[in-house]
């Protein structure tokens, strides 16, 4: 979404706005909806990112938010936990709000902001900032391992140096930890270790190991097709889609993933449906279940909200995430954000600190196992690791493995959850090695996860 695109839209629409007093026509109506995913999406992510990471919030106006910087103005309350946005000189308007623990969500149609429990906020054990290597599990190797630390303090130093100001990196954690320890860790000037950090499409990895979860408590069955209401006519041929084609995202069904076009299902998807799997579930089939691949957000939103009808008990799904999965991790700083239905959006809104997602790669490095205790269900990593039919081998089940052209350079056993603007979570099972990147990246060219991993790995022995 460059800044370029939101001019247009929005010189565009308020001309349209003031030059009528009729209604719109179609084409023109469209344009008012991409003044609204501005306004929406500027209102979220500084609620998410001032309200609950504690970000500065000029830095999220000039990095986060820069593409819309004097087109859309902001107002934050901060006694009042909420972010207000607007645009066309008022005429479009959004809001997102802190639900108590639960980071924020955004209010549309004046739909309340869903409310779940309140949580008592875990208390974090890790030091405090260190270049010293620490054991991130119990399950530590005696002894840190013997690493080349002065290439690895070189890769360090080219995630974060700045080459080119048309192409900014602007990394803001990197984490890396072998044998169980963290080894190495830097962090931008700003941001503390302890700052969740948002994960985008990592989210998605997260929603593999809570449908693994539901799987093991007897919630969902991975071969039988699960209940969707959308889908509820015996003749819809959506309903032969199982758990594990969503997983796998060879589902058939049609959406538009794309974050460059404004009017792509996927930016109408994450900014103006308060109801994101409903929307995601209301596409038509394209393709036969298990045979065409396609990335899909949608999809993962779906699964969310059939997790949620599985475990049927609003109170319990909320608190599913913390207490099945972040709290055994010790991931203290982790959020999961639901949409303004409430359900979980298990695509992208992932917040969490570079050691508490290095938390989560350990138990995928492990085949599911915390500090020796079976968390996830047998063979579940083997799933995510498992090629999907028509992916040629680069994706598994939500999570994308390095068989492809584009991670030539990493090892053929690593695996990785991967996010919008950089974001990257990368398992090295050979060298028994997890790494973090997060970062706001404007433009791929600024950050290569490929080459950045390879440097990263080689730097280990």
């Amino acid at each position: 979404m460059t800044k370029n695109h939101w001019r247009y839209v929005l010189i565009s629409a308020a001309a349209v706005a003031f030059s009528t007093a009729a209604g719109l026509e179609p084409p023109l109506r469209h344009l008012i909806i991409f003044a609204r995913a501005g306004t929406s999406f500027s209102a979220k992510q500084l609620c998410s990112g001032v309200l609950m990471a504690g970000m500065d919030p000029d830095r999220m106006l000039s990095e986060d938010l820069a593409a819309s910087k004097g087109l859309i103005q902001t107002k934050i309350d901060q006694a009042g936990g909420r972010v207000e946005a607007s645009a066309l000189f008022g005429l479009v308007r959004a809001e997102a709000g802190q639900n108590d623990g639960h980071g924020c969500s955004q209010r549309i149609n004046g739909r309340p902001i869903p409310q779940p429990p309140s949580q008592a906020a875990p208390v974090s054990k890790d030091p405090t900032a260190t270049s010293e290597p620490w054991p991130l599990v119990a399950t530590a190797s005696p002894e840190p391992p013997a690493i080349d630390s002065k290439a690895l303090s070189k890769a360090l130093n080219r995630a974060f140096r700045e080459d080119d100001p048309l192409t900014p990196k602007r990394t803001r954690a990197v984490v890396v930890v072998q044998n169980g320890w963290v080894i190495a860790e830097r962090y931008a000037s700003g941001i503390p270790p302890e700052m969740p950090l948002i994960g985008w499409s990592m989210s998605k990895s997260i929603t593999h190991a809570l449908i693994g979860l539901a799987i093991r408590e007897g919630h969902l069955d991975l071969k039988r097709p699960p209940t969707v209401p959308e889908w509820s006519d015996p003749q819809d041929p959506r309903q032969d889609i199982t758990l594990d084609q969503l997983l796998r995202m060879n589902s058939g069904l049609a959406f538009e993933e794309s974050t460059g076009a404004l009017n792509s299902d996927l930016v109408r998807m994450l900014t103006q449906e308060a109801d994101m799997a409903q929307f995601a579930a209301s596409k038509r089939l394209a393709k036969t279940p298990g045979r065409k691949w396609r990335y899909s957000s949608g999809t993962t939103n779906i699964l969310s909200r059939i997790l949620r009808h599985a475990i049927d008990d609003d109170q319990r799904y909320w608190s599913f995430p913390s207490q099945q999965l972040f709290r055994p991790l010790g991931m203290t700083t982790a959020v999961l954000e639901t949409d303004n239905s409430g359900t979980l959006v298990g695509s992208s809104l992932v917040w969490a600190s570079a050691r508490d997602w290095a938390r989560f790669g350990q138990l995928y490095l492990d085949d599911g196992s915390w500090n020796g205790e079976q968390l996830l269900p047998q063979n579940w990593v083997r799933h995510a690791r498992t090629a999907t039919r028509g992916s040629k081998k680069g994706y598994g089940a939500h999570w994308w493995l390095s068989r492809r052209k584009s991670r030539h350079a990493l090892p053929n056993d690593s695996f990785s959850a991967e996010g919008y603007q950089g974001q990257l979570l990368l398992i090295a099972p050979s060298q028994r090695a997890v790494v973090v990147r997060l970062g706001q990246t404007p433009k791929k060219p600024g950050f290569d996860a490929n080459d950045f991993g390879a440097d990263v790995l080689s730097a280990l022995r």
